[in-house]
Protein backbone atom coordinates (compact mmCIF):
# COMPACT_ATOMS: atom_id res chain seq x y z
CA UNK A 1 0.00 0.00 0.00
CA UNK A 2 2.93 2.33 0.71
CA UNK A 3 4.12 1.93 -2.89
CA UNK A 4 0.72 2.89 -4.32
CA UNK A 5 0.35 5.79 -1.93
CA UNK A 6 3.72 7.27 -2.97
CA UNK A 7 2.72 6.91 -6.65
CA UNK A 8 -0.60 8.60 -5.93
CA UNK A 9 1.12 11.41 -4.04
CA UNK A 10 3.55 11.97 -6.94
CA UNK A 11 0.71 12.20 -9.48
CA UNK A 12 -1.10 14.59 -7.16
CA UNK A 13 1.84 16.99 -7.16
CA UNK A 14 2.36 16.93 -10.93
CA UNK A 15 0.32 20.09 -11.68
CA UNK A 16 2.27 21.96 -9.01
CA UNK A 17 5.73 21.14 -10.36
CA UNK A 18 7.81 23.90 -11.97
CA UNK A 19 10.07 23.69 -14.98
CA UNK A 20 12.99 21.40 -14.28
CA UNK A 21 15.51 23.33 -16.40
CA UNK A 22 16.33 25.84 -13.67
CA UNK A 23 14.14 28.81 -14.53
CA UNK A 24 10.55 30.04 -14.57
CA UNK A 25 9.02 32.36 -17.17
CA UNK A 26 7.43 35.35 -15.44
CA UNK A 27 6.19 37.41 -18.38
CA UNK A 28 5.94 36.97 -22.14
CA UNK A 29 5.20 40.16 -24.05
CA UNK A 30 4.41 40.08 -27.77
CA UNK A 31 4.11 43.41 -29.61
CA UNK A 32 3.11 43.02 -33.26
CA UNK A 33 2.35 45.49 -36.04
CA UNK A 34 1.02 44.88 -39.53
CA UNK A 35 3.40 46.28 -42.15
CA UNK A 36 2.38 48.32 -45.19
CA UNK A 37 3.69 45.53 -47.43
CA UNK A 38 1.61 42.81 -45.75
CA UNK A 39 4.20 41.41 -43.37
CA UNK A 40 3.92 41.21 -39.60
CA UNK A 41 6.63 42.91 -37.53
CA UNK A 42 6.98 41.28 -34.10
CA UNK A 43 8.89 42.19 -30.95
CA UNK A 44 8.99 39.70 -28.09
CA UNK A 45 10.27 40.21 -24.56
CA UNK A 46 10.46 37.10 -22.38
CA UNK A 47 11.39 37.60 -18.73
CA UNK A 48 12.62 34.61 -16.74
CA UNK A 49 13.79 34.05 -13.19
CA UNK A 50 16.45 31.44 -12.53
CA UNK A 51 19.62 30.14 -14.10
CA UNK A 52 20.22 28.88 -17.63
CA UNK A 53 22.89 29.41 -20.26
CA UNK A 54 20.62 28.73 -23.25
CA UNK A 55 17.08 29.88 -24.00
CA UNK A 56 15.09 28.32 -26.83
CA UNK A 57 12.20 29.82 -28.78
CA UNK A 58 10.55 28.06 -31.71
CA UNK A 59 9.03 30.69 -33.99
CA UNK A 60 6.62 29.95 -36.84
CA UNK A 61 5.57 31.44 -40.14
CA UNK A 62 3.00 28.73 -40.94
CA UNK A 63 -0.12 29.09 -38.82
CA UNK A 64 -2.04 26.13 -40.20
CA UNK A 65 -1.29 22.61 -41.40
CA UNK A 66 -0.74 21.98 -45.07
CA UNK A 67 2.40 23.95 -45.81
CA UNK A 68 2.67 26.53 -48.54
CA UNK A 69 -0.56 27.69 -50.20
CA UNK A 70 -1.25 25.99 -53.52
CA UNK A 71 -2.54 29.22 -55.07
CA UNK A 72 -6.15 28.08 -55.53
CA UNK A 73 -7.69 26.42 -52.44
CA UNK A 74 -9.46 29.00 -50.28
CA UNK A 75 -10.59 28.11 -46.75
CA UNK A 76 -11.66 31.06 -44.62
CA UNK A 77 -11.04 29.42 -41.27
CA UNK A 78 -7.76 27.52 -40.98
CA UNK A 79 -6.59 27.45 -44.58
CA UNK A 80 -3.03 27.45 -45.90
CA UNK A 81 -3.75 30.73 -47.69
CA UNK A 82 -2.96 32.40 -44.34
CA UNK A 83 0.51 30.87 -44.01
CA UNK A 84 3.41 33.31 -44.31
CA UNK A 85 6.40 32.92 -46.61
CA UNK A 86 9.31 32.96 -44.14
CA UNK A 87 10.79 34.63 -41.05
CA UNK A 88 13.32 37.43 -41.26
CA UNK A 89 15.19 37.67 -37.96
CA UNK A 90 16.22 41.26 -37.19
CA UNK A 91 17.59 41.56 -33.64
CA UNK A 92 18.32 39.27 -30.69
CA UNK A 93 19.62 40.07 -27.23
CA UNK A 94 19.47 39.23 -23.52
CA UNK A 95 20.04 41.47 -20.54
CA UNK A 96 19.23 41.96 -16.89
CA UNK A 97 15.49 42.51 -16.66
CA UNK A 98 14.42 46.05 -15.73
CA UNK A 99 12.21 46.70 -12.72
CA UNK A 100 9.41 47.97 -14.97
CA UNK A 101 8.71 47.34 -18.66
CA UNK A 102 7.35 50.00 -21.00
CA UNK A 103 5.40 48.51 -23.88
CA UNK A 104 6.64 51.18 -26.26
CA UNK A 105 10.24 50.63 -25.14
CA UNK A 106 10.79 46.91 -24.68
CA UNK A 107 14.56 47.35 -24.99
CA UNK A 108 14.83 49.52 -21.87
CA UNK A 109 18.03 48.33 -20.16
CA UNK A 110 19.47 46.68 -23.28
CA UNK A 111 23.11 47.62 -23.97
CA UNK A 112 23.91 45.76 -27.17
CA UNK A 113 22.50 43.26 -29.68
CA UNK A 114 23.99 39.81 -30.15
CA UNK A 115 25.85 38.54 -33.19
CA UNK A 116 24.97 35.21 -34.78
CA UNK A 117 26.83 32.22 -33.39
CA UNK A 118 30.17 31.57 -35.11
CA UNK A 119 31.43 27.97 -35.04
CA UNK A 120 35.01 29.18 -35.54
CA UNK A 121 34.75 31.57 -32.58
CA UNK A 122 32.26 30.06 -30.13
CA UNK A 123 31.28 32.34 -27.26
CA UNK A 124 28.40 33.33 -25.05
CA UNK A 125 26.10 36.27 -25.79
CA UNK A 126 25.29 34.94 -29.25
CA UNK A 127 22.36 33.29 -30.98
CA UNK A 128 21.75 30.61 -33.57
CA UNK A 129 18.73 30.70 -35.86
CA UNK A 130 17.66 27.83 -38.09
CA UNK A 131 14.84 27.77 -40.63
CA UNK A 132 13.51 24.20 -40.61
CA UNK A 133 11.75 24.75 -43.98
CA UNK A 134 8.53 23.38 -42.50
CA UNK A 135 7.01 26.63 -41.30
CA UNK A 136 9.05 26.76 -38.09
CA UNK A 137 12.22 28.59 -37.10
CA UNK A 138 14.41 27.43 -34.18
CA UNK A 139 16.14 30.15 -32.20
CA UNK A 140 18.73 29.39 -29.51
CA UNK A 141 20.02 32.30 -27.40
CA UNK A 142 23.28 31.69 -25.56
CA UNK A 143 23.52 33.83 -22.44
CA UNK A 144 24.36 33.09 -18.80
CA UNK A 145 21.35 34.28 -16.80
CA UNK A 146 23.36 34.11 -13.52
CA UNK A 147 20.39 33.09 -11.40
CA UNK A 148 18.63 36.45 -11.70
CA UNK A 149 15.74 37.95 -13.63
CA UNK A 150 16.74 38.01 -17.27
CA UNK A 151 15.00 39.55 -20.30
CA UNK A 152 15.32 37.92 -23.73
CA UNK A 153 14.52 40.22 -26.64
CA UNK A 154 13.63 38.96 -30.13
CA UNK A 155 12.66 41.09 -33.13
CA UNK A 156 11.56 39.53 -36.41
CA UNK A 157 9.20 39.82 -39.37
CA UNK A 158 6.87 37.25 -40.93
CA UNK A 159 6.71 38.04 -44.62
CA UNK A 160 3.55 38.19 -46.76
CA UNK A 161 1.25 36.92 -44.03
CA UNK A 162 -1.64 39.28 -44.82
CA UNK A 163 -4.20 37.96 -47.34
CA UNK A 164 -5.98 40.11 -49.93
CA UNK A 165 -9.68 39.43 -50.54
CA UNK A 166 -11.95 41.34 -52.92
CA UNK A 167 -13.62 43.34 -50.13
CA UNK A 168 -11.03 43.40 -47.30
CA UNK A 169 -7.53 42.38 -46.34
CA UNK A 170 -7.03 39.97 -43.46
CA UNK A 171 -4.49 38.70 -40.98
CA UNK A 172 -5.11 35.23 -39.52
CA UNK A 173 -1.95 34.33 -37.65
CA UNK A 174 -1.22 31.96 -34.76
CA UNK A 175 1.62 32.54 -32.31
CA UNK A 176 2.68 28.98 -31.50
CA UNK A 177 4.94 27.20 -29.01
CA UNK A 178 4.03 29.48 -26.10
CA UNK A 179 4.01 26.61 -23.61
CA UNK A 180 6.42 28.22 -21.14
CA UNK A 181 3.82 28.17 -18.35
CA UNK A 182 4.33 31.93 -18.10
CA UNK A 183 2.65 33.73 -15.20
CA UNK A 184 1.39 36.31 -17.68
CA UNK A 185 1.30 36.51 -21.48
CA UNK A 186 0.48 39.87 -23.08
CA UNK A 187 -0.07 40.48 -26.77
CA UNK A 188 -0.71 43.70 -28.70
CA UNK A 189 -1.53 43.92 -32.42
CA UNK A 190 -1.61 47.21 -34.34
CA UNK A 191 -2.35 48.52 -37.82
CA UNK A 192 0.28 50.59 -39.65
CA UNK A 193 -1.93 53.63 -39.00
CA UNK A 194 -5.32 54.37 -37.45
CA UNK A 195 -8.63 53.80 -39.21
CA UNK A 196 -12.31 54.67 -38.87
CA UNK A 197 -13.44 51.80 -41.11
CA UNK A 198 -16.53 50.22 -39.51
CA UNK A 199 -15.49 46.74 -40.62
CA UNK A 200 -12.17 46.81 -38.76
CA UNK A 201 -12.11 44.10 -36.09
CA UNK A 202 -9.64 42.04 -34.06
CA UNK A 203 -10.37 38.56 -32.70
CA UNK A 204 -8.21 36.65 -30.20
CA UNK A 205 -8.42 32.89 -29.73
CA UNK A 206 -6.59 31.33 -26.82
CA UNK A 207 -7.15 30.77 -23.13
CA UNK A 208 -10.66 32.06 -22.44
CA UNK A 209 -9.67 33.42 -19.02
CA UNK A 210 -7.86 36.27 -20.78
CA UNK A 211 -9.00 39.89 -21.01
CA UNK A 212 -8.90 42.12 -24.10
CA UNK A 213 -8.96 45.84 -24.79
CA UNK A 214 -9.42 47.84 -27.97
CA UNK A 215 -6.71 50.40 -28.74
CA UNK A 216 -7.84 53.77 -30.08
CA UNK A 217 -6.10 57.05 -30.84
CA UNK A 218 -6.94 60.34 -29.13
CA UNK A 219 -9.32 61.27 -31.93
CA UNK A 220 -11.29 58.02 -31.43
CA UNK A 221 -9.94 56.29 -34.52
CA UNK A 222 -9.19 52.58 -34.13
CA UNK A 223 -5.63 51.31 -34.10
CA UNK A 224 -5.62 47.73 -32.82
CA UNK A 225 -6.25 45.59 -29.75
CA UNK A 226 -4.45 43.95 -26.84
CA UNK A 227 -5.09 40.87 -24.72
CA UNK A 228 -3.62 39.56 -21.48
CA UNK A 229 -3.67 35.91 -20.41
CA UNK A 230 -2.76 34.71 -16.89
CA UNK A 231 -2.11 31.28 -18.38
CA UNK A 232 -2.01 30.11 -22.00
CA UNK A 233 -1.81 26.74 -23.63
CA UNK A 234 0.58 26.43 -26.53
CA UNK A 235 -0.79 29.09 -28.88
CA UNK A 236 -2.75 32.31 -29.38
CA UNK A 237 -4.52 33.04 -32.66
CA UNK A 238 -5.02 36.63 -33.83
CA UNK A 239 -7.47 37.44 -36.58
CA UNK A 240 -7.70 40.98 -37.90
CA UNK A 241 -10.10 42.36 -40.52
CA UNK A 242 -8.04 45.06 -42.24
CA UNK A 243 -9.27 47.89 -44.49
CA UNK A 244 -7.89 47.62 -48.03
CA UNK A 245 -6.02 50.93 -47.83
CA UNK A 246 -4.17 50.00 -44.61
CA UNK A 247 -1.93 47.60 -46.51
CA UNK A 248 -1.17 49.51 -49.65
CA UNK A 249 1.50 47.25 -51.17
CA UNK A 250 -0.16 43.94 -51.97
CA UNK A 251 1.53 42.72 -55.15
CA UNK A 252 3.19 39.75 -53.40
CA UNK A 253 0.31 38.79 -51.09
CA UNK A 254 -1.84 35.67 -51.36
CA UNK A 255 -5.12 36.64 -53.06
CA UNK A 256 -8.38 34.73 -52.64
CA UNK A 257 -10.25 36.66 -55.40
CA UNK A 258 -13.40 36.25 -53.30
CA UNK A 259 -15.54 38.37 -50.98
CA UNK A 260 -14.66 37.24 -47.46
CA UNK A 261 -16.12 39.64 -44.87
CA UNK A 262 -19.53 38.02 -44.34
CA UNK A 263 -18.08 34.51 -44.19
CA UNK A 264 -15.42 35.52 -41.68
CA UNK A 265 -18.00 37.20 -39.43
CA UNK A 266 -20.15 34.08 -39.57
CA UNK A 267 -17.18 31.88 -38.60
CA UNK A 268 -16.29 34.15 -35.68
CA UNK A 269 -19.90 34.28 -34.43
CA UNK A 270 -20.03 30.48 -34.42
CA UNK A 271 -16.75 30.35 -32.49
CA UNK A 272 -18.13 32.81 -29.95
CA UNK A 273 -21.27 30.72 -29.46
CA UNK A 274 -19.16 27.59 -28.96
CA UNK A 275 -16.94 29.41 -26.47
CA UNK A 276 -19.91 30.64 -24.43
CA UNK A 277 -21.38 27.13 -24.29
CA UNK A 278 -18.01 25.67 -23.30
CA UNK A 279 -17.56 28.32 -20.59
CA UNK A 280 -20.99 27.51 -19.15
CA UNK A 281 -20.17 23.79 -19.05
CA UNK A 282 -16.83 24.54 -17.40
CA UNK A 283 -18.44 26.83 -14.82
CA UNK A 284 -21.06 24.28 -13.78
CA UNK A 285 -18.47 21.51 -13.76
CA UNK A 286 -16.33 23.57 -11.39
CA UNK A 287 -19.17 24.17 -8.93
CA UNK A 288 -20.29 20.55 -9.12
CA UNK A 289 -16.72 19.44 -8.40
CA UNK A 290 -16.52 21.72 -5.35
CA UNK A 291 -19.82 20.32 -4.07
CA UNK A 292 -18.77 16.71 -4.57
CA UNK A 293 -15.39 17.38 -2.91
CA UNK A 294 -17.11 18.97 0.11
CA UNK A 295 -19.45 16.00 0.50
CA UNK A 296 -16.50 13.68 0.06
CA UNK A 297 -14.60 15.29 2.92
CA UNK A 298 -17.66 15.09 5.18
CA UNK A 299 -18.06 11.39 4.34
CA UNK A 300 -14.39 10.81 5.23
CA UNK A 301 -15.30 10.88 8.94
CA UNK A 302 -17.97 8.18 8.60
CA UNK A 303 -15.82 5.96 6.37
CA UNK A 304 -12.99 6.21 8.90
CA UNK A 305 -15.27 5.02 11.70
CA UNK A 306 -16.27 1.90 9.75
CA UNK A 307 -12.62 0.76 9.51
CA UNK A 308 -13.19 -1.34 6.38
CA UNK A 309 -10.02 -1.67 4.31
CA UNK A 310 -11.79 -2.24 0.97
CA UNK A 311 -13.97 0.83 1.53
CA UNK A 312 -10.90 2.90 2.37
CA UNK A 313 -9.24 1.94 -0.91
CA UNK A 314 -12.39 2.69 -2.95
CA UNK A 315 -12.67 6.02 -1.18
CA UNK A 316 -9.07 6.92 -2.02
CA UNK A 317 -9.57 5.98 -5.68
CA UNK A 318 -12.68 8.15 -5.86
CA UNK A 319 -10.71 11.02 -4.32
CA UNK A 320 -8.06 10.56 -6.95
CA UNK A 321 -10.77 10.81 -9.64
CA UNK A 322 -11.96 14.12 -8.14
CA UNK A 323 -8.39 15.46 -8.19
CA UNK A 324 -7.93 14.27 -11.78
CA UNK A 325 -10.98 16.24 -12.93
CA UNK A 326 -9.58 19.27 -11.11
CA UNK A 327 -6.32 18.89 -13.05
CA UNK A 328 -7.74 18.05 -16.49
CA UNK A 329 -10.10 21.06 -16.46
CA UNK A 330 -7.18 23.25 -15.26
CA UNK A 331 -9.17 24.47 -12.25
CA UNK A 332 -6.10 23.86 -10.05
CA UNK A 333 -8.09 24.42 -6.85
CA UNK A 334 -5.57 23.44 -4.20
CA UNK A 335 -8.21 22.48 -1.64
CA UNK A 336 -9.65 19.88 -4.01
CA UNK A 337 -6.44 17.88 -3.59
CA UNK A 338 -7.31 17.54 0.12
CA UNK A 339 -10.04 15.14 -0.95
CA UNK A 340 -7.39 12.54 -1.68
CA UNK A 341 -4.78 13.53 0.90
CA UNK A 342 -7.03 13.43 3.97
CA UNK A 343 -8.51 9.92 3.50
CA UNK A 344 -5.13 8.62 2.33
CA UNK A 345 -3.37 9.95 5.39
CA UNK A 346 -6.12 8.68 7.67
CA UNK A 347 -5.75 5.20 6.23
CA UNK A 348 -1.97 5.24 6.68
CA UNK A 349 -2.23 6.50 10.26
CA UNK A 350 -4.80 3.86 11.18
CA UNK A 351 -2.92 1.13 9.31
CA UNK A 352 0.59 1.74 10.62
CA UNK A 353 0.32 3.88 13.75
CA UNK A 354 -2.89 2.94 15.50
CA UNK A 355 -2.64 -0.42 17.28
Amino acid sequence: MKKYFYLLFTILLMPLMVKADGYKVLNHIIDAEVEMGGGLSVKELIIIEGKTDIFQRKLNYYSFEGGKWDGKTVEFDNGTIYNGYNISLAKVSAFKAPETVELNNLTNGLTNYFNEFNLKKPSSNTYLGTDNNDGTYDLNIYYDSKDEKTAYYIEYSITNVVVKHNDIKELNYTFKNLNYNSSNTFIRILLPFVTNDKNFQVYFHGNQSGTRQDITADDGYMWGAAASFPKVGSSINVRMIIPQESVGIDIYLNKSNEDALDEIKKIEENKLDSTLKRNNITKWTKWALIGVAAMYLIMTYFVAKLKVKALDIIFIIFGFFISLVNYLFSFNLWYIYLSILIPGLMYLLRRYLVK
